[in-house]
């Protein structure tokens, strides 16, 4: 447990982080704004925007340096197989996606391992008691004491 106000200090980092993050956000937004307008300005060239154009460049990179100053405030782990996805060229929600089948398809697996086992042991239990009806009695009501017992201390 956290001692006196350490619960309320954790969510104020929590926010102040979010607070970060939610600016660093809105700054690569307006950078992606300030390409888009530089585009139309270069695509539309006339010798009159030359200082509208220089406008938007000077804008694009305070933004950059301002992202730059607030990269160290921020606490982010991006896994390496992301990064290797952007690299490529992909979009990271194609690595999500297939991140969420494995771990589907592993989550089965297991289920099934579970299943499997769970069968068995009614089966061996069942051979248990047709075989060695007087000790399978005995073990098997020891076991169940010892799992109430064990579930109970818990």
């Amino acid at each position: 447990m956290l001692p006196g106000n350490s619960a309320q200090r954790v969510s104020e980092m929590s926010e102040f982080h979010d607070g970060d993050r939610e600016a660093m956000e809105a700054k690569i937004c307006e950078s992606l704004e300030t390409l888009s307008q530089i585009q139309v300005t270069v695509m539309n060239h006339e010798s009159a925007d030359e200082q509208v154009l220089q406008q938007r460049v000077d804008r694009l990179v305070r933004g950059f340096a301002e992202m730059h100053e607030m990269k160290d405030r921020l606490n982010v782990n991006i896994p390496e197989e992301v990064l290797a996805y952007i690299r490529d060229g992909r979009n990271p929600d194609g690595f999500t996606s297939q991140f969420m089948e494995r771990v589907a398809s592993e989550n089965q697996f297991t289920n099934g391992k579970i299943a499997a086992l769970t069968n068995f042991k009614q089966e061996y239990e069942k051979k248990l008691k047709e075989f060695f009806p007087e000790e399978s009695a005995d073990r098997l009501g020891q076991e169940q004491d010892t799992t109430i017992e064990g579930g109970a201390n818990q």
